[in-house]
């Protein structure tokens, strides 16, 4: 292989890599919100 195919399949790895990293941190936070409303939401309706 020559270098740059190498170099070319190391960027999609890192790449690869880093949208999975992403996703995880988008899917937790997104998870943290849906949380924080739905106790939100049973604190109101257990105030009434």
């Amino acid at each position: 292989m020559s270098h740059y195919n190498e170099s070319k399949k190391a960027r999609r790895i890192a790449a690869v890599i880093y949208l999975l990293i992403m996703a995880v941190i988008m899917g937790g936070t997104y998870l943290s919100e849906q949380k924080k409303a739905a106790d939100k939401a049973l604190q109101n309706s257990a105030a009434r």
